[in-house]
């Protein structure tokens, strides 16, 4: 039995043909429930998205693990040159792809150096590309209120928000999956000419590869081919660009793969990166191994404000996935997570490529709870009743509550120094999820707007108060500075300072110290015997770490400055005092 007669089976034939863009009967309905005109909600959306994305991003450093590695390898294509191949603390790193680099490094150029900025501005444009193109398709799809309202919904989500401004890889993928998938359900639709769609979706691939490697084409065409299955016409592949569009996608890998193998020369090698970064994270993971369950206890982190009402959605396109969009989505969301699920390496951010699907069913099954026009979808399917909605926003709006009740007493305890900005966020937390409850006694729409409005006040009053005052204990960039001041001599001699044991803050070290590249060490006794000689040697270390080497040798120890970080001191000492700004010397460890 083919996939068209195995799906016929399922759904009537003239239930399963792919529909045109245009919204359904109920949209007018719903689009009345807004205060404003539909077209200047999509707008207000999109000016509320930018805000979220770019409020403050230029009020703290760029934060351990991810944002000092993407903003050093930026800063050093713009300062030696080093396009062709990414390099970090002056040599190549394989880890990722350049395209986020490149983008970093261009938006840099025009100010001659990378800051919080610059490097986090590629992932604002792929957040808000986001939410637009969400918007979109929530409009072709449903109406312009399901549209302005799937988009309001994606910018509210926190782990979309978060990576949107954040100097991070994960916001361009989502972007660019995003960008492929609409370009895909044009030609799926029968909406435009399917070979320019194509070509469309095949760019897209190839930049995706070169923002994250392979990860990106594996979801693009995995979401495409299964979705045309379900639809029973896996035919239409045929239509979408299928030789010229592949050849798109290869001359631009491969261009690149060709420069960077030449650019790189025996310090780079194509295979090694995709069999290191993306075999061995799939089979035996590097550094976040997780169970297969992993993404069935983040998700509901990730999805807040909206985690509760996610299982109602996903119910609700399973009722309808006669319809094509429902159906998309679905296969779309599902893909995504279970692809990630069995890999042994995990991240929450993993998924972000999902994250719109997810904002378009929400979007979905409020906008059907709020319709006053009818009880049932034209399809036959019944429409989600208003407590689908309302019952998880009260529970949400409680959850604020308590959370904003609780925050400063775990404050108080675990970051003392932080109580006082702490105790403004949970008081907009607490305030707010009381109003949510009150707006939930209403009707869908706006629990759902009152929800989103609170959100977005916490998040900004978060970036503008509690991150700030976070910014001493997630930044070494101080001492990265005083690095510099302090080891200039001694560098210009041929001398490399020493870190030991400081995993990705070594990046925060280069990209504050503008250019000071570390010599990492990972064996104690190698920093003890360097520390032991007669020639003065600079070395960077936890205190902790400082702590436990020899009393010989730490009695020698001199501390130049300090960072206190949230994991532990880092010092940056030396095995010679220092005269200080008032003649005396530096202060010695203590063991």
């Amino acid at each position: 039995m083919s996939s068209g007669d195995f799906y016929h089976t399922l759904v009537p034939e003239h239930q399963c043909s792919i529909v045109s863009s245009s919204p359904d009967p109920l949209a007018a309905a719903r689009d009345s429930d807004l205060s404003w005109g539909p077209m200047t909600a999509s707008r207000a959306v999109l000016l509320l998205a930018a805000v979220l994305a770019a409020w403050n991003v230029w009020g703290y450093d760029l934060w351990a693990p991810d944002e000092p590695y993407f903003g050093e390898g930026a800063r050093e294509m713009v300062a030696d040159g080093h396009w062709a191949v990414p390099h970090v603390n002056g040599v190549v790193t394989t880890d990722k792809p350049p395209l986020f680099f490149w983008l970093i490094a261009l938006f840099s150029l025009p100010y001659h150096r990378v800051s919080s900025f610059t490097a986090r501005l590629p992932s604002i444009l792929a957040y808000l590309g986001s939410v637009a193109l969400t918007v979109r398709l929530g409009r072709r799809w449903w109406g312009e209120s399901a549209g302005a309202l799937a988009g309001l919904i994606l910018a509210t989500t926190y782990l979309p928000w978060d990576k949107g401004r954040t100097a991070q890889i994960d916001a361009l993928l989502c972007f660019l999956v995003l960008a492929a998938l609409t370009a895909f359900e044009t030609h799926r639709s029968g909406d435009a000419p399917g070979r320019a769609m194509g070509l469309a979706f095949w760019l897209c691939a190839g930049l995706s590869v070169l923002a994250k490697g392979p990860v990106g084409l594996c979801l693009l065409v995995g979401v495409a081919l299964l979705a045309l299955a379900f639809d029973g016409n896996l035919r239409a592949w045929k239509g979408f660009a299928p030789f010229s569009g592949p050849a798109l996608f290869a001359g631009v890998v491969v261009a690149w793969m060709a420069v960077a193998m030449l650019a790189g020369g025996s310090d780079y090698s194509v295979w090694a990166a995709v069999k290191r970064h993306v075999l061995e994270r799939a089979v035996y993971g590097l550094h976040h191994k997780q169970p297969p369950w992993y993404y069935a206890e983040v998700l509901p982190v990730g999805l807040l404000p909206w985690s509760l009402l996610v299982p109602g959605a996903v119910w609700s396109a399973l009722r309808n996935r006669r319809q094509p969009s429902e159906r998309l989505l679905l296969i779309w969301a599902a893909f995504v997570v279970a692809f990630f699920s069995v890999w042994t390496e995990k991240r929450d951010l993993y998924v972000l490529p999902a994250y719109p699907a997810f904002a378009l069913m929400v979007a979905r099954v409020v906008d059907r709870a709020a319709s006053k026009a009818a009880a049932s979808a034209p399809d036959g399917a019944p429409a989600p009743r208003p407590r689908w909605v309302l019952i998880p926003v009260r529970l949400t709006g409680g959850l604020f509550v308590l959370t904003g009740l609780a925050l400063p007493f775990l404050v108080r305890r675990y970051e003392p120094a932080l109580l006082v900005p702490s105790l403004i966020v949970s008081g907009v937390l607490a305030l707010g999820g009381m109003l949510i409850l009150a707006a939930s006694a209403g009707r869908p729409l706006r629990a759902a707007a009152a929800t989103a409005g609170v959100v977005s006040a916490f998040y900004l009053i978060t970036v503008s108060v509690l991150y700030p005052a976070l910014n001493p204990l997630k930044s070494v960039g101080s001492l990265a500075v005083r690095m510099k001041e302090v080891t200039n001599s001694y560098r210009a001699e041929g001398n490399r300072v020493l870190a030991y044991g400081l995993d990705n803050i070594t990046r925060q070290l280069s990209f504050y110290s503008d250019g000071v590249y570390v010599r990492e060490i990972f064996n104690r006794s190698e920093l003890a015997a360097a520390l032991s000689g007669e020639k003065q040697v600079f070395a960077v270390a936890r205190a902790e770490q400082i702590g436990k080497l020899p009393p010989e040798v730490s009695s020698r120890i001199h501390v130049i400055t300090s960072a206190p970080l949230a994991g532990g001191e880092v010092l940056l000492v030396s095995n010679r005092a220092l005269p200080n700004a008032s003649g005396g010397a530096a202060a010695s460890v203590s063991h």
